[in-house]
């Protein structure tokens, strides 16, 4: 008795461990229990087809994730699933096959989208030179109208200017001309109080 009330921590932390692992025991039998029944239920062709479905599934994660799988799928030996080297070669003939349809539909469709692309750049640089030929006609057109208007200009300014100054000196030598001309100056002119 002396050596269980010197020693104490260890009893209680001995005791606590068994309890702890009575407890664990207890609700592992528990969950057993109920689980039990469920699977003895179900008949075998569904636990295997469930097997099978699972297996699948945890080879897609695998194949998605980049792993390969721990193990190599486990195939059934029902009679009616047959040969499973046959069913290997056609599954992988028929994936082959698939896989070389998809590169050929995507080869196409590339090519086509190519030929749509190069399409369009013909189709823009054709654009692009016919707003450029038509520009340089407008600026052509514009360029010869310029060089007449200014020709006509020319001629007109020598024939206007000594047309108007002659007219303008034959307004002067008459008599009613210069009186009219006087009286416009005095009144569009400079005022007297600023002369």
């Amino acid at each position: 008795m002396d050596w269980i009330l010197n020693h104490l921590f260890i009893v209680v932390f001995v005791a606590i461990a068994v309890a702890n692992m009575l407890a664990k025991a207890k609700k592992a039998g528990a969950q057993q229990r109920p689980s039990q029944p469920a699977r003895s239920s179900l008949d075998p062709d569904t636990a295997e087809r469930t097997r099978r479905v699972q297996e699948e599934i945890r080879r897609k994660i695998a194949e998605r994730s980049g792993r390969l799988p721990a193990s190599p799928p486990i195939t059934s030996s029902s009679p009616s699933a047959g040969p499973p080297a046959r069913n290997i070669f056609q599954e992988l003939a028929r994936q082959m096959a698939e896989a070389k349809r998809i590169a050929e539909m995507q080869q196409r469709a590339q090519s086509a989208d190519e030929a749509q692309a190069q399409q369009r750049m013909q189709d823009e640089q054709k654009s692009r030179e016919q707003a450029e030929a038509r520009q340089l006609a407008e600026a052509q057109r514009t360029l010869q109208r310029q060089q007449q208007t200014v020709a006509t200009a020319a001629a007109y300014s020598g024939t206007t200017a000594t047309s108007a100054r002659d007219k303008l000196l034959a307004d002067l030598r008459e008599p009613d001309s210069l009186r009219r001309a006087w009286v416009l100056r005095e009144i569009l002119g400079e005022p007297v109080g600023l002369r």
